[in-house]
């Protein structure tokens, strides 16, 4: 180890099979999802009738739409 090297570990992306654990995985201001299988008829059935490329943007839209609904709903019945 030289002078100029840290004392502290790197920090590393944790190796696939560790990350396979966890389908969803919240890191800081990122959200990984990993071989996530849906199997709700209604959202396979949404996204379905989006043209492929556009399936994420759509995904990512659904969820932002979704989680504000629901953070809505949970000031609602915190009153």
């Amino acid at each position: 180890m030289t002078e100029d090297t840290p004392s502290a570990a790197p920090t590393v992306d944790p190796s696939p099979a560790l990350t396979a654990e966890r389908p969803v995985e919240v890191q800081g201001t990122t959200m990984r999802i990993h071989e996530l299988c849906i199997e709700r008829p209604s959202i396979v059935a949404y996204l379905g009738k989006i043209a492929p490329e556009k399936q994420e943007i759509a995904l990512v839209h659904a969820l932002e739409v979704g989680i504000t609904e629901l953070i809505a709903r949970r000031e609602r019945f915190q009153r």
